[in-house]
């Protein structure tokens, strides 16, 4: 059984959709309205977050968070976190702080993972350690970090998971080494679809989380049957019951 750790299904055109989807999914959705909060479909498990490049946008609130944490319609919160790849400024930082620690709250407050999404920002992320060991679980999604920076995550005390995509399959030399140094068991893989495509392709699909699950299996020398094994029981961890 294969798991995806981060996809946006509601972004995939219908027809690429690949019915029934070759794994379970984390599908982060940024609309009260989204269709996937309703699909009743058991291999499809929902997040949603105020997304750190679009705190302002129209639809996403932490009154809606709340609401849908209240209601059990999200199985996790995010995605969410820091982002200044395009730049920093005192106010952007401090905006995007106080969101971060708000959708932190709520996490905890109705025991839920969260999905974090961070660029050029890890070390915003570390101040906020003692946060982020209150959360049942830490889902790094698409890992930027080093597998340093992972182990000292999980050294002070966090319930991290570092997940990899696409990267590994374009051969990006840090990736491949962050997840070469953490450990099999906190290692989830996704698509992310659809974006990140491999190169030479519009979008990444569903379909794609094979290929990444068999670039894992050779660069961690871990045959590939054993290595859905593991992540599957890693994401049975995370949300117990659910999968």
């Amino acid at each position: 059984m294969l798991f995806d750790a981060h996809i946006h299904l509601s972004e995939i055109p219908m027809g690429e959709q690949a019915r029934p989807l070759p794994a379970s999914v984390l599908t982060s959705v940024h609309d009260p309205e989204d269709p996937s909060l309703s699909l009743g479909d058991p291999a499809v498990l929902c997040s949603y977050g105020l997304h750190p490049l679009w705190l302002d946008a129209t639809g996403r609130s932490l009154e809606t968070l709340e609401k849908l944490s209240n209601s059990g319609q999200i199985s996790a919160v995010g995605e969410f976190g820091f982002d200044f790849y395009n730049g920093r400024d005192e106010e952007k930082e401090k905006k995007q702080r106080d969101i971060f620690r708000a959708q932190c709250a709520i996490a905890e407050q109705y025991h839920l993972p969260v999905v974090l999404h961070v660029r050029r920002g890890m070390a915003e992320l570390f101040a906020e350690t003692m946060l982020l060991k209150k959360l049942p679980s830490v889902i790094f999604h698409c890992y930027p970090g080093t597998a340093d920076e992972g182990q000292a995550f999980l050294k002070r005390g966090v319930n991290g998971f570092f997940s990899f995509g696409t990267p590994v399959i374009k051969t990006y030399p840090g990736a491949i080494a962050a997840l070469k140094g953490l450990p099999p068991d906190r290692i989830l893989f996704e698509t992310d679809a659809p974006f990140q495509p491999p190169r030479g392709r519009e979008r990444t699909l569903p379909v794609d989380i094979r290929a990444i699950y068999e670039k894992g299996s050779e660069l961690l020398k871990i045959p590939q049957p054993e290595l859905e094994s593991i992540v599957w029981r890693t994401a049975q961890g995370i949300f117990p019951g659910k999968l």
